[in-house]
């Protein structure tokens, strides 16, 4: 039987199949190192106009970092973990004995961050702690009705997916209806009656003075003396930022003029004794700070007629 010839690789050959694998190489790894160079970078791509500024990765990116308020985040991208709640301040908006004590049925807000998925706001009880749903909420800020079992202690939010918020920073003082008071003084802080100048039926260009000056410093609180409707809310040339409030039991009106901005109040408002209603200020036509207040028997310029309140306003001061 004849054997068949054994083939052979030439020096050529050889040389051929290596310059093959080298060229294959080149292929397969150059657009690899282009698309590596493309994203070498602080975790973003090399654009022209990047969205973001380019961080470099810190030695803790391989797990969570904490953020402030104590809130996690995720390093690795995905949906990040909302906020906890935080509080910062509660003021009484309705059915107060001031704008820091409420009453059992009174409307707090609660001021803070992260409040947007709060549910409900949690008060102390004699029987243990009792659950208020949220009236109305936004990220800064939530409305809730206090209990009617509520009583003096902490108050804190707890949010759709269980967190809990602090504390209130301080204790929730909770008074009886009886305790909101009938009447109050308007200006709450160091205030003077002022000279003959100040009081009703002095002098002026033009005409006489018709109410009472109070000197006080620009930005000394206003409130309203007792239980009525806001029946004007405006501006004028004389009296600057002013307010007038029908009180409710009696035909009388009482004004404000001069605050340093406009009052927060809205017209056919109801108002309580001990509501804000401004800010000491020197607005219109005046010449210091201080609070011209008028007090009217009947409707205000549309038939009625203003008195000398200085009496009536040092009765308050008794109270």
């Amino acid at each position: 039987m004849r054997r068949g010839r054994r083939k052979t690789i030439t020096p050529a050959g050889l040389l051929l199949v290596v310059v093959g694998f080298l060229a294959l190489t080149m292929i397969v790894i150059s657009p690899a190192m282009a698309n590596a160079r493309s994203l070498d970078g602080a975790g973003t791509a090399s654009l022209e106009n990047s969205p973001v500024t380019p961080v470099a990765p810190s030695a803790g990116d391989a797990g969570s970092t904490q953020g402030e308020a104590g809130v996690s985040t995720a390093s690795g991208g995905g949906i990040g973990i909302p906020g906890f709640p935080v509080i910062n301040r509660i003021n009484c908006l309705r059915q107060c004995v001031s704008t820091t004590r409420p009453t059992r049925g009174a409307i707090i807000g609660i001021q803070g961050k992260n409040l947007e998925r709060a549910t409900s706001v949690v008060f102390r009880s004699k029987g243990g702690r009792i659950r208020a749903k949220i009236r109305t909420r936004s990220r800064g800020a939530v409305r809730v009705t206090v209990p009617k079992r509520a009583t003096r202690g902490y108050v804190f939010v707890i949010d759709s997916t269980g967190n809990r918020s602090n504390r209130s920073p301080r204790e929730l003082r909770i008074f009886p209806i009886s305790a909101i008071p009938i009447e109050v003084f308007p200006v709450r802080g160091p205030f003077s009656f002022g000279s003959s100048g100040s009081r009703f039926g002095a002098g002026r260009p033009g005409h006489i003075h018709q109410g009472q000056d109070v000197s006080a410093t620009c930005g000394t609180r206003l409130v309203a003396i007792r239980k009525s409707k806001v029946v004007y809310n405006q501006w004028d040339d004389g009296g600057g930022n002013y307010v007038v409030l029908r009180n409710f039991g009696s035909n009388t009106n009482f004004v404000y003029m001069h605050m340093i901005r406009r009052s927060p109040l809205r017209v056919g408002q109801v108002i309580g004794a001990g509501t804000p209603v401004g800010r000491v200020g020197n607005t219109g036509r005046s010449y210091g700070c201080h609070l011209h207040f008028e007090y009217w028997v009947g409707p205000w310029q549309t038939g009625g007629r203003p008195i000398d309140p200085l009496g009536y306003l040092r009765s308050l001061l008794d109270k």
